[in-house]
């Protein structure tokens, strides 16, 4: 039986990467594929827009590798990256269009269910069709602490330093996001059963 090698941590990667190492930044962009790319579709990036968007964020990885503290997490560090990319290609395309992404065009948001009930299946794909729609409805600020806090996972004290923001209006923005998520899904309830 073969023993599989343990995976460098990714902070050394990037720090490999910037002396020099070949083939560092490559397992670095491989590592952070999916987080990014699932940023980038949550925070409801055109599809046509996402490739750009991840390239642009590692170019600017690199070009800012030699300012990365090695005694720091890397994930917060990059995710501040991400996070002011996706603010500035908003800035730049000044359409509220773009903050909805429909689950039907984007094959990657559709909810897989392997369960045999059809009502069920129909179901849970209205509720996450509703409410990746509510969480593009948002306000940005809301909507990106509510991803890299719940989906992310990040510690809300990381958030903050990565969107340069205080602590306080962090935790803000997640108990307003909830609320609002909250307060469109119970008047939705109402809806149906009126």
């Amino acid at each position: 039986m073969e023993i599989e090698p343990v995976p460098e941590p990714a902070e050394k990667l990037l720090v490999a990467h910037r002396e020099g190492e070949p083939g560092a930044f490559r397992e670095l962009v491989e590592r952070y594929r999916r987080p990014v790319f699932g940023y980038l579709v949550r925070c409801g990036v055109a599809e046509a827009d996402r490739d750009d968007l991840f390239q642009d964020v590692f170019v600017k990885v690199h070009l800012s590798a030699h300012r990365y503290d090695a005694a720091r997490p890397l994930h917060p560090w990059l995710f501040t990256v991400v996070a002011n990319t996706v603010r500035t290609y908003f800035k730049k395309k000044r359409a509220r269009s773009l903050f909805l992404v429909e689950a039907d065009a984007d094959p990657a948001l559709t909810v897989a269910d392997d369960a045999p009930d059809g009502e069920a299946i129909a179901v849970a794909k209205e509720t996450s069709s509703w409410l990746r729609k509510a969480i593009h409805a948002l306000p940005m600020p809301q909507r990106e602490v509510l991803i890299l806090a719940k989906i992310e996972r990040l510690p809300l004290q990381d958030i903050a330093s990565s969107l340069s923001l205080p602590l306080a209006t962090v935790k803000t923005h997640v108990r307003r996001a909830r609320l609002r998520l909250i307060d469109a899904y119970e008047r939705r309830n109402e809806a149906r059963h009126d």
